[in-house]
């Protein structure tokens, strides 16, 4: 076994079964500049170093993510290299050599839902709770909106972005958002259950087979990463995303 541990996150690696643990669970592994950092890090670990087959990405404690750390958007931190670089670590783990499950537990909100639709395979415990609420932020929900509607339909898409609002495990099942719903008690035990049913089968097929269905959509997702480079220059110049900051702000400085 080898192990990568890094400030936010650690990845175990156990033969061709990698677990990507994604590790704040004091703030709900939200995600603030060492947390985008280190994913960078980790899936650059997994595309060179490993050899890994399938990979788990679940969080510890309470929550799988619960999205952007605010206190980074309240000291202003949330520039566009830290989106580019949180989108170069999205990106890199949606085109490992590998399958990868997310094992989804209690939040599942904005980045942490846009880990999680980069992952092959979700699996949420009943407690899951998901939403992509970017635009209450001042800002647009970059490639994970691409990503939600090829995977769900541009319709229910627009909806859950659009208005920003927290759905159900239940509903993100009835989407097709995540495969499985499961008892929290029992989220582990499944989504290791389907690593080992993933081992079992011939890997060229099944990287092959992921490969093919990824390219059915055409749009070079490179192409639409440089244009949300200026839609997102324009959210954080805008009025109402420095509305947003400051009321962080102030609730920074409330005791």
């Amino acid at each position: 076994m080898s192990t990568l541990e890094l400030e936010t996150m650690r990845c175990e690696v156990n033969g061709l079964l990698a677990r990507l643990r994604l590790n704040r669970p004091e703030v709900l592994n939200a995600a603030n500049r060492a947390w985008v950092q280190d994913l960078v890090t980790v899936t650059d670990f997994l595309t060179h170093d490993v050899q890994a087959r399938v990979v788990l990405v679940s969080g510890e404690g309470r929550a799988f993510s619960s999205g952007m750390d605010t206190k980074e958007l309240a000291r202003e931190n949330i520039t566009i290299d830290w989106f580019e670089t949180w989108e170069r670590g999205v990106t890199a783990l949606a085109e490992l050599n590998a399958i990868t499950i997310a094992a989804i537990q209690g939040y599942c909100l904005g980045g942490g839902l846009q880990l999680a639709l980069a992952c092959d395979l979700r699996i949420a415990s009943s407690d899951a709770i998901f939403s992509i609420p970017a635009v209450k932020e001042g800002v647009a929900a970059y490639i994970a909106t691409v990503r939600l509607a090829r995977l769900i339909g541009a319709a229910a898409a627009k909806e859950l972005c659009l208005l920003g609002r927290r759905f159900s495990a239940e509903e993100a099942r009835a989407l097709r958002l995540v495969t499985e719903v499961v008892p929290l008690t029992m989220l582990e035990e499944r989504a290791l259950a389907m690593a080992q049913e993933l081992l079992s089968i011939p890997f060229p097929a099944l990287l092959y087979t992921k490969r093919q269905i990824d390219r059915a959509f055409s749009q070079d997702i490179a192409l639409f990463q440089h244009e949300m480079t200026a839609v997102y220059e324009d959210c954080l110049r805008s009025t109402e995303h420095a509305a947003v900051k400051a009321e962080l702000k102030a609730r920074e400085k409330t005791p």
